[in-house]
C-alpha cells in the first residue's frame, strides 16, 4: 500500500466540522475557514480558551484512588462520562490521565455549563 499524503488531505477538508455535539468542550467553539492557493477551502475550529477555574464556583475535591479512572470520575460527577474534560478544565491540564496518575491526590471539581 502506498502512502498518499494528498488522499488523506483531500478526505479532511471534504469533512469540514460545521459543529459539535451540545456536551463537547468545543461546544462554542467558532470554526474560521482558511483557502489554500489552490482553491480548497479548511474550515477548522479556532481555539478553544481554557476557562479559568477560579471563576467557576467550587464543588469541591475527589481524592484520587489507585484504579480510579476520568472517565468514571466524569460519571459520577457530572452524571455523563464524555465530560472528563471539565474535571480537566478545572484543574489546567491538558491530559486527562494525568489527574488520576498520582493515587491519593486531590482533584478540583468546579461547577458550571458544559463548554463554559
Amino acid at each position: 500500500m502506498t502512502f498518499d499524503p494528498s488522499t488523506i488531505l483531500a478526505g479532511l477538508t471534504q469533512a469540514a466540522p460545521t459543529h459539535q455535539a451540545p456536551g463537547s468542550r468545543y461546544a462554542d467553539t467558532p470554526t474560521a475557514q482558511r483557502t489554500l492557493p489552490d482553491g480548497t477551502v479548511i474550515v477548522h475550529l479556532r481555539r478553544r480558551m481554557l476557562p479559568r477555574p477560579e471563576d467557576q464556583p467550587l464543588v469541591g475535591y475527589l481524592r484520587v484512588t489507585e484504579g480510579d479512572r476520568v472517565d468514571r470520575l466524569a460519571a459520577d460527577v457530572t452524571g455523563d462520562p464524555t465530560r472528563f474534560w471539565r474535571i480537566a478544565d478545572a484543574n489546567l491540564v491538558m491530559h486527562p490521565d494525568e489527574l488520576v496518575a498520582e493515587p491519593g491526590s486531590a482533584i478540583r471539581v468546579t461547577g458550571g455549563e458544559p463548554g463554559a
